[in-house]
């Protein structure tokens, strides 16, 4: 568990209650950039997950103090709007915090270090446009390198190459169009077999459906086939309602048999004679039916899930029917191939070359579970940064050339302020230094030398200056290393936001659920109608 709740005693000393944001950033600051370290999370059932995916683990931390909480909260939101910099907003919060302390040592209030905070933010997002650089189309070479930023650090050169290329083939595939992008992550292979392929794969582990017990070998294709889709279930209807048949001799339980039978063989006929050549059933296939199917060359898939079901129809220009008896030839869609096939220890169906709408699955693999999931989240972290690159049209060198850049323009312009704001906008710019410094203590060079060799090359006119992958000075654009502005840009906001209202918060109150029904109880003339709430003390 991170933080417990502690109690202000009244004096000057800085808010104990930041004690919980600065431990969350200290704890995952190790993992920021190329060289950083992996974290073990181990869960009370055991499990154990190794990482270094920044809002994986503050997702799976156990966070009990509300300020880490506040913390946990901006990574989140960070992590969903723009898919990557959790570590970096966590890591700005630590330190912003900590030079705020600094500053309460030194007798300024909170107020005056929140506004000072705010307008040295304001300022430095507005210095950042002059280190933005613009993609000249969804052709430029150098989304690859961003690419591959995004998910250097993860692996050796030769697999961060590879990943990046297939992401953005995967990307070009559906031209940008992430909604018609699929990931698929299966154990029991190897990195290199990761492939892109055109079309959808469904996984038929959660279906009840056996390709070996219908006797199809474990890799087959069926070329050109026509494609069925019924939204219900497929067997003998079942009554609504309670009812009994009685039998009084055994003819009358054969006729009723054979009734049972000459339906089910009616509707094995319906699909024949619609030319399906493989049949989609959101919901269940009576057994009898479903071999019959197969008997008759026809690959029945049932329980397909909804999402997938959806997709299909659409990329295949089916039309799903609620009954089998609804089944035409107009009913059916097609693709170029269908291949059936095991992947690790997973069937799937693989339908390749979608006519209606261009579809593309990147199929990942991993030796063990827990490396395949954690090969999808990266890959799903390349894919968000790539897309977000191309959306906004420009990116920045990566390496913390850019903070350092801004904490030397937060600096000249702090000599221009005539009160004591100019030590707050000193701290804001110390605090961006942070993150080169994080980078150099991660690469195992000296974060102060480095840090001081990367300033006077920025001085002497090269701003894209920063910490190379061995720690020492290097020029990112030229090294390839870059990044979305948005990341950077979205973390400096949220660090500032959930610091702002940190520094604002004195005392932590807690309020047992009897207390607040009693409260409750009382007049309700002090209800809040809008505002702080009430329990923030005045």
């Amino acid at each position: 568990m991170l933080g417990e709740t502690t109690e202000d005693d009244g004096n000057d000393e800085p808010n104990p209650t930041h004690t919980a944001a600065g431990e969350l950033a200290d704890a995952i600051r190790t993992t920021l950039g190329p060289n950083g370290l992996d974290k073990m999370v181990v869960g009370e059932n055991g499990t154990v997950i190794v990482t270094n995916d920044g809002s994986s683990i503050v997702e799976w931390m156990d966070i009990t103090h509300p300020v880490g909480r506040l913390v946990e909260q901006a990574a989140a939101a960070q992590d969903s709007a723009v898919g990557d910099g959790t570590t970096t907003a966590v890591v700005l919060v630590g330190a912003l915090l900590e030079e705020a302390a600094a500053l309460r040592s030194d007798g300024l209030h909170p107020t005056t270090i929140i506004d000072g905070y705010v307008r040295a933010a304001e300022a430095a997002l507005d210095q950042l446009e002059q280190y933005e650089r613009g993609l000249h189309s969804r052709n430029d070479d150098r989304l690859i390198q961003i690419a591959r930023t995004a998910v250097t650090g993860r692996w050796d050169d030769a697999s961060t190459d590879r990943f990046a290329e297939l992401t953005l083939s995967a990307l070009q595939a559906v031209e940008f169009d992430t909604s018609r992008l699929t990931l698929k992550s299966y154990p029991g292979g190897e990195l290199r077999e990761s492939v892109c392929l055109d079309g959808v794969v469904v996984d038929l582990e959660t279906s009840s459906t056996s390709l070996e017990a219908l006797s199809h070998p474990s890799i087959q294709t069926h070329d050109e086939p026509a494609i069925a889709m019924v939204d219900a279930e497929i067997g003998i209807e079942e009554p609504n309602h309670i009812e009994s048949v009685e039998l009084q001799n055994a003819t009358q339980r054969s006729a009723f048999q054979d009734h049972e039978q000459d339906r089910k063989t009616e509707l094995v006929e319906q699909v024949v004679q619609s030319g399906a050549t493989v049949l989609l059933c959101q919901k269940s296939i009576d057994e009898a039916v479903r071999t019959a199917l197969a008997q008759r060359g026809v690959l029945p898939v049932e329980r397909t899930r909804r999402d997938e079901f959806d997709v299909i129809a659409r990329a295949t220009g089916s039309t799903p029917v609620m009954s089998v008896d609804d089944l035409t030839v107009d009913s059916t869609g097609t693709v170029e191939s269908v291949t059936q096939r095991t992947v690790g220890t997973t069937q799937t169906l693989t339908l390749q070359g979608c006519p209606e709408e261009q579809r593309a699955t990147l199929l990942l693999r991993g030796g063990t579970p827990h490396v395949a999931d954690e090969v999808r989240r990266i890959v799903a972290d390349c894919i968000d940064v790539t897309r977000v690159t191309l959306d906004d049209g420009v990116f920045v060198p990566g390496g913390g050339a850019v903070p350092t850049a801004l904490a030397i323009d937060i600096a000249a312009l702090s000599r221009g302020i005539p009160d004591r704001t100019q030590l707050v906008f000193d701290g804001f710019g110390a605090a961006l230094e942070a993150l080169p410094r994080t980078l150099a203590t991660n690469a195992g060079t000296d974060p102060l030398s480095t840090l001081t060799a990367i300033k006077q090359r920025h001085d002497a006119g090269a701003a894209t200056v920063g910490v190379g992958p061995d720690g020492h000075p290097r020029d990112m654009v030229a090294a390839g290393v870059l990044e979305p502005s948005t990341v950077f840009r979205s973390a400096l906001q949220r660090a500032v936001a959930v610091v702002t209202q940190i520094l604002r918060v004195d005392d932590i109150v807690q309020i047992s659920a009897d207390e607040r029904r009693t409260d409750a109880e009382h007049d309700h003339a002090h209800a809040a109608t809008g505002g702080y709430p009430w329990a923030v003390g005045h």
